[in-house]
């Protein structure tokens, strides 16, 4: 039996943590597995196997490097004591020491994102000191393969794609356990059939302001169109301010983070994915499974391999394209603009496709029935048998 070691460095909040506990709970079912967390801050997932919390410091300081060298330490000792056969490591914070602190384990390392688009040279290099050293490298996307490879000089034998799975039985679960305060239930009755979502971290690579901006013309089109968008980061002041300017108080709706979105999903109409870079875009996998059916930036990377995989996944969209799952636009600038700024084209196309969706009933269904479908692509258990042939 492997002795598997899967480290993460927290248990709050994101997409990659919440792969990482749901693949060490499939995993235990044949093998021993236990998750190692840099630091427990709020345990969101509630992990179900054996949890350890390394009480490393949330905020690295000044010199990173004794941070990293003392997480080293910290799994060589849980690596020798538990005889870890096995390690796998989840985001970039964690993957370093994972290979620094190798006995006689192989390492595995998960990369969630498009690197190459958010990392400056002294972190390229040590992502590529990493990769040197990793067994072996899980993309979450083709594309991330294909940035892995051709960015960071990883050796095309040595990485494969797995995506995340799509866990429909347990997101159900979750929308039948729990309902939405009075207050939001009242919402949605009295908005149905014009609520579009949006979720994610209040931070610059999910880009909400491009989708805020799209959002006040597709509010001079459908006066009854609302938005909500859940997350919570940095980029909240900037936000609430753009939408004042905006007179959008009343048409956009920000809730913070919300440990079980699923109960929104199912209650919108229209996901909309504004992100100006991605690994893969797990919340659209999760949109698969609430039957939720989405307009998407284009962007690096991720969105046009789920929404419309039969498209040239090396070039971007120049225009709305009807994706056999999903609905995409152009890739936005990233450009902070403010509310006196004219829309940019591809904000324009974002708006238009949103207005073209919520007016149009029968295609709204046509597409939750097709995103239902793509689920299957994702099935939990074929996605484990993949991580299962590759340790």
């Amino acid at each position: 039996m492997k002795k598997i070691m899967i480290v993460v460095s927290d248990l709050t909040g994101g997409g990659a943590e919440r792969v990482a506990t749901n693949l060490a709970t499939e995993l235990s079912k044949t093998e021993k597995v236990f998750l190692v967390v840099a630091h427990i801050t709020n345990n969101t997932y509630g992990s179900t196997v054996e949890t350890i919390d390394l009480k490393m410091p949330v905020y690295k300081g000044k010199f990173k490097v004794f941070w990293h060298l003392e997480l080293t330490k910290k799994l060589k000792r849980i690596k020798q004591e538990r005889q870890v056969t096995h390690c796998i490591c989840f985001l970039q914070d964690v993957a370093l020491a994972g290979v620094l602190s190798k006995c006689n384990d192989k390492v595995f390392v998960s990369v969630r994102n498009n690197l190459s688009s958010e990392l400056g040279f002294v972190l390229k290099l040590k992502e590529k000191i990493t990769f040197k050293y990793t067994d072996y490298i899980i993309a979450l996307s083709k594309m991330v393969r294909k940035d892995l490879i051709e960015n960071f000089g990883v050796n095309p034998d040595k990485v494969c794609t797995i995506y995340n799975p799509c866990y429909v039985d347990a997101i159900k679960a979750k929308i039948e356990s729990e309902h939405l305060s009075e207050e939001d239930e009242l919402f949605f009755k009295n908005n149905k059939g014009h609520v579009v979502l949006s979720a994610g971290r209040l931070v610059d690579q999910k880009g909400q302001w491009h989708l805020i901006r799209a959002f006040s013309k597709v509010v001079k089109i459908l006066p009854s169109a609302k938005l909500i968008i859940l997350g919570k980061g940095p980029n909240r002041d900037y936000l609430e301010k753009l939408i004042r300017d905006y007179a959008l108080d009343d048409s956009i709706r920000l809730l913070g983070y919300k440990s079980n979105p699923y109960i929104y999903m199912y209650k919108a109409d229209l996901f909309a994915f504004s992100s100006l870079y991605e690994g893969l875009g797990n919340i659209l996998v999760e949109c698969m499974a609430c039957e939720l059916p989405v307009v998407s930036v284009d962007c690096k990377y991720g969105p046009k391999e789920l929404l419309a995989p039969s498209c040239d996944l090396t070039s971007c969209v120049k225009e709305i394209v009807y994706g056999e799952y999903g609905i995409l636009v152009p890739e936005m600038d990233g450009i902070k603009y403010s509310a006196e700024v004219e829309l940019t084209g591809p904000e324009n196309m974002l708006a238009d496709a949103i207005v073209d969706m919520l007016q149009d009933a029968n295609k709204l269904q046509v597409y939750r029935e097709k995103i239902k479908t793509r689920a299957l692509d994702f099935d939990v258990a074929k996605i484990t048998e993949e991580w299962i042939k590759i340790l």
